[in-house]
């Protein structure tokens, strides 16, 4: 018969909660409890070099390597999908109340009782209404539920139709759990009855798993039955052999489920209730048909069935995704139990009544449940006598597990609603009632962890692994005894860890990397070998560790170009490694986290080649550094990356400022910075400023100087710090600097180089080539050459620079080497494009003074040139430079700032030479 609308309307309740139910716990699966973090790891690699007589001069900067670490997350609480579980429990629940009223009287009864029973345990008292543990809430609900029920099962069972006693009990229900929350006087009332309801809804799940007891052993027997009707084929057998191996498998499920048992893979508890719970289905359809029932319509059988279902894998789902470990393992156990038993008792109701007509082929589910002895009714009642024995041989455990999940839903409400005090006791209260609880001493560890007492965190999560070790307590233990140096417990618990869950991918990875920070990379590399799953994950660490310890790549871990091994790749070429076909262009418009981005820009500049100048990483490089910053550190990140960039871009001049606001903002590390400058100014043949930063270096810390900066120092002006660094930090002068018993340096061609070296910026085109030919040593001219040619060719005449470019070019021919000097004095005449791009706004080189000078023409307006003068004299001490400031300042009209920069001038220029200066170039 053909149902009505209002009989649907069960039917599409029931059915939408079912499969929304079932995909909650499908989706529960994929939650992340352990959170993927990625950190950083500093690396040194060369920045740059340059080529000394004492050797090469070398500058390293920071590179990053990604790590990732998992970390667990927090318990995560769903307030607002709790609310709408809770409220949809109640709907069930007024659903199940109209399908009462259409029960026989009798039964009616009976499920009045049980309507009583299952609101005396919903914790609706918790309410508070009219104050604490009042019974006003019970009393509220017996009168809009159970009332109105009575009411029209008694008085109107006859008249009032479907539709009718459908809006009647659900307006009433709704309006009663309307006043319930209205008149409550708890915190968060709507969550707390949520909460506590599904207590109630835990007692109708296992009666309804109960009631599917021998569903699958029936289910199989119905269905064998109907394929064989009219055929009579001998399925006395194959249904031997289904029931057999169902009930080997539901005794090994027992025995998994207690405990004494586990060495097989078994189906899940869900999936195995999902079967059977489908299979039912079928049963339930033969057994409302054909045997007696309290209700006169078949589809009401149909109905409880189905919302039993529902409520069945909603609160299935309720204690998954809230981790109510006693929740979840109560219906468990009620399921093996339940299934053990009265699947043992079917078979026997089978073959004992039906064994003679099994193969027949006739209808036998028309007199499957009416047998001529051994009664259905008996049945049932030897397989409740089968539960209670295996529950009493599991030491009835379900009673605990029962009580706890009311502790366990109480403690929930609490630490949702902000109240850590109440939540720790009863998670407290719910570990030491039930040992088997997964989630209680994790959140437990959390709320301590919220309140800033870590030391009794630590001391509950070494509860957690001692009595029930897991896998988000043991990586959240470890990660504490880490941060208070106690490295060996934590590699000891990740060990165990291990030991629990073999091939575990987040317990191998972080044992993997505290090893890496014990430096043990060959532990490191072999425990990373031992993750099951996460490979990507372990290929990123393995390259980061090989990296960070220097040992070699293999090949199929060059070519896993996921981004952060890109960055990590990157790192690894810029340190030594011979890898090609990395590219970041691509890679960095697809990075979303700010770590990876600032790790790209790191990685790329380092890697680019020197004249490098990209808008694009200088925009985003000023647009992090406007933004809102989360730490002093990633602010110094961020800048030393534009120090960089303003390096490989050519920006010497705001590079060096940078370089000292630099060491005055991030003081602690002052001495890299000066450092940096030194070895900049070095590089640039500006002696005396390289001589005070790397003094300033030695005094903020820096010890990493090489026999190969000492002659800047001591030439420089510095020759006692020159010879106290050489002490102080064991570094040996070169081979070329002796000096004698009165601590005078011994001369020769080289000392002599490196004195006209250091005078180079203040020279006048008459003392350039006799320094040249002063020399002895053709390599030693040729270095000289090269710096006259670079700094001071605007002082020289074409035969000048011609026998200057004779000396580099025997030097390039002996050294290997090439200089691209006449490039560089083909740039200086305008007849490449490169000086065209020159302004003081993008920033250039001071020290290239023939080029600064050069570029005055493509400066458009004497307020512009002066500027780029001005700018260029901070650094630079070339006559010619300072005597065309003073031309300018004339020109623009500042008298008083060229009279004042011609006292500067006579501070390293003679009276004569200044004199002379001035009568040709003004």
């Amino acid at each position: 018969m053909r149902r009505t609308v209002w009989q649907n309307a069960f039917f599409f309740m029931f059915s939408a909660v079912l499969i929304s139910a079932g995909l909650g716990i499908l989706w529960v699966n994929t939650l992340d409890t352990i959170d993927l973090v990625t950190y950083s790891e500093k690396i040194n690699v060369p920045l740059e070099s340059f080529q000394t007589i004492s050797g090469m001069l070398e500058f390293e900067v920071q590179n990053f390597l990604l790590l990732d670490k998992f970390n667990p997350l927090p318990p995560q609480a769903f307030p607002k999908l709790t609310q709408v579980m809770g409220i949809g429990i109640w709907l069930l629940l007024l659903f199940f109340i109209v399908l009462l009223t259409l029960l026989k009287r009798q039964a009616f009864l009976i499920g009045a009782g049980f309507l009583i029973l299952l609101l005396s345990i919903s914790g609706v008292n918790s309410l508070n209404i009219g104050g604490i543990g009042t019974n006003y809430a019970l009393a509220i609900c017996l009168v809009f539920l159970l009332v109105p029920a009575s009411v029209i099962h008694l008085f109107f069972n006859d008249v009032i139709n479907l539709g009718l006693r459908l809006v009647l009990i659900i307006g009433l229900g709704l309006l009663g759990l309307a006043v319930l929350i209205y008149f409550s006087q708890a915190v968060s009332p709507t969550y707390l009855f949520s909460e506590n309801i599904f207590l109630m809804a835990l007692v109708m799940a296992a009666a309804f798993i109960l009631y599917i007891g021998h569903s699958f052993v029936s289910g199989a027997y119905l269905i064998l039955a109907k394929l064989n009707r009219d055929v009579g084929i001998k399925i006395g057998w194959h249904y031997a052999v289904i029931s057999s191996l169902y009930l080997a498998l539901v005794a090994l499920f027992f025995l998994e489920v207690t405990g004494d048992w586990n060495k097989l893979y078994l189906p899940s508890f869900q999936f195995l209730l999902v079967l059977v719970g489908i299979v039912g289905y079928f049963d339930s359809y033969y057994k409302t048909k054909y045997f007696p029932q309290t209700y006169n319509e078949g589809w009401v059988g149909k109905a409880f069935y189905l919302g039993g279902f529902a409520v069945c894998l909603l609160v299935l789902f309720k204690a998954e995704i809230s981790g109510n470990t006693p929740m979840f393992d109560f219906l468990h156990h009620v399921f093996a139990y339940s299934q053990l038993g009265f699947s043992v008792m079917f078979v026997l109701y089978i073959w004992v009544n039906f064994s003679a007509i099994i193969n027949s082929g006739n209808a036998i589910e028309k007199i499957m449940y009416n047998p001529p002895f051994f009664p259905y009714f008996h049945m049932r009642l030897g397989g409740a006598i089968a539960f209670l024995i295996l529950m009493v041989y599991a030491a009835g455990i379900i009673g605990i597990q029962f009580s706890t999940s009311s502790t366990h839903l109480s403690a929930d409400y609490y630490y949702t609603t902000k109240r850590p005090i109440e939540a720790s006791v009863l998670y407290e209260n719910a570990f030491d009632r039930y040992r088997a609880n997964d989630h209680a001493l994790y959140a437990l560890s959390n709320i301590y962890l919220d309140q800033n007492q870590p030391t009794l965190a630590l001391k509950t999560l070494e509860r957690s692994f001692e009595h029930n070790p897991q896998v988000k307590d043991i990586l959240l233990l470890s990660r504490l005894l880490e941060k208070r140096s106690r490295t060996n417990e934590a590699v000891y618990c990740l060990e165990e860890g291990l030991k629990h869950y073999p091939g575990n991918p987040y317990l191998a990875n972080n044992l993997a990397l505290v090893y890496h920070g014990m430096n043990l990379p060959q532990k490191a590399l072999t425990t990373l070998d031992r993750m099951d799953g996460f490979e990507e994950v372990g290929i990123q660490n393995r390259i980061g560790i090989k990296v960070t310890q220097g040992l070699p790549l293999e090949k199929n871990e060059e070519f896993v170009l996921s981004l952060k091994n890109t960055i990590n790749l990157l790192a690894a070429k810029n340190s030594g490694y011979g890898l090609d076909g990395i590219d970041l262009d691509q890679a960095y418009k697809e990075a979303d986290n700010p770590l990876l981005r600032r790790s790209m820009i790191r990685n790329y500049l380092t890697r680019s080649e020197r004249g490098f100048n990209d808008s694009f990483f200088q925009a985003e490089l000023d647009s992090m550094l406007g933004q809102e910053i989360s730490s002093l550190g990633v602010e110094q990140n961020l800048k030393e990356s534009d120090l960089i960039l303003k390096f490989k871009s050519g920006r010497i001049n705001t590079l060096l400022t940078y370089l000292n606001g630099m060491a005055f903002r991030f003081s602690q590390d002052a001495g890299y910075y000066h450092a940096f400058a030194g070895w900049l100014l070095s590089d640039l043949g500006d002696f005396e400023k390289a001589a005070i930063e790397w003094k300033q270096a030695a005094l903020k810390g820096y010890i990493k100087f090489t026999s190969a900066h000492l002659p800047f120092l001591y030439f420089g002006g510095m020759e006692e710090e020159a010879v106290f660094i050489s002490g102080t930090q064991n570094v040996a002068f070169p081979k070329w600097m002796r000096f004698d018993t009165s601590g005078q340096l011994v001369s020769n061609d080289t000392v002599n180089l490196y004195k006209e070296m250091a005078k180079v910026a203040t020279m006048q085109g008459k003392d350039l080539l006799p320094a040249v030919e002063s020399l002895e040593n053709e390599v030693n001219k040729g270095v000289l050459a090269k710096e006259i040619i670079k700094r001071k060719s605007h002082w020289l005449e074409e035969d000048e620079i011609n026998t200057l470019l004779s000396y580099t070019e025997a030097y390039e021919r002996s050294t290997g080497q090439h200089f691209l000097l006449k490039e560089y004095l083909q740039e200086i005449k305008g007849l490449t494009e490169e000086s065209k791009n020159l302004s003081i706004r993008e920033g250039f080189n001071p020290y290239l003074t023939p080029l600064v000078l050069a570029s005055l023409g493509k400066v458009e307006g004497n307020e512009k040139r002066y500027e780029l003068l001005q700018e260029a004299c901070q650094f630079n001490k070339d006559p010619l430079l300072w005597i065309t400031l003073v031309k300018y300042c004339r020109i623009i009209g500042l008298d008083q700032y060229a009279s004042a920069n011609l006292k500067l001038m006579g501070e390293w220029i003679d009276e004569d030479d200044l004199t002379e200066l001035q009568l040709k170039f003004l």
